[in-house]
């Protein structure tokens, strides 16, 4: 069930890259609501998708409250500091990406006091689970200095080959993992 719709997420952000694309380079409108919208669905989704992936229930009430703090904290900036039409949710984003990276160290720590843990090249849940991680670990300090400096093409390669390594942990996990570790 977490498969398919980690698929279906996949294919939303595809979606939201071609209409962005779209929308923005060829018709020059405003791409901030699409971004900002895919922004808060990339987050939410994969709190929520560890989330499912926890047993301990002290572990998944504590992720329950990060969910709660996160979606607190989103309604308040929506709310009060920036323009969700207008402007990027950019604290948003660093925040976003340091709770999915504690949620991810939930998921692992839960992972280390399992029986799991002698298949987990075979498990599909680790492959995502390292390259969200990868690829979180990654962007936030690069998306923090580039808050200071001008986004260009430094920013947009490293985070070209930040996708290129996620993308490339969620391959591998498809091609290596057993049904049966899933």
């Amino acid at each position: 069930m977490y498969i398919k719709l980690f698929l279906i997420f996949i294919a939303y952000s595809l979606l939201t890259e071609i209409s962005a694309f779209i929308i923005g380079v060829l018709l020059r409108i405003n791409t901030f609501p699409i971004y900002n919208t895919w922004n808060l669905m990339n987050h939410f989704f994969y709190l929520f998708f560890f989330l499912h992936l926890l047993q301990n229930s002290l572990k998944r009430k504590i992720l329950k409250f990060i969910i709660g703090i996160y979606a607190v904290f989103t309604a308040v900036v929506i709310s009060f500091y920036v323009d969700f039409l207008s402007k990027f949710l950019s604290i948003n984003s660093v925040i976003g990406s340091i709770l999915i990276v504690i949620s991810i160290m939930i998921y692992f720590s839960e992972l280390l006091q399992s029986d799991e843990i002698l298949n987990l090249k075979k498990s599909i849940y680790f492959w995502i689970s390292l390259g969200v991680l990868l690829f979180n670990i990654g962007f936030i300090p690069v998306y923090i200095i580039a808050e200071f400096i001008v986004f260009g093409g430094v920013f947009k390669i490293i985070t070209f080959f930040l996708n290129l390594l996620m993308i490339s942990c969620f391959v591998t996990g498809f091609i290596v993992s057993k049904k049966e570790y899933n």
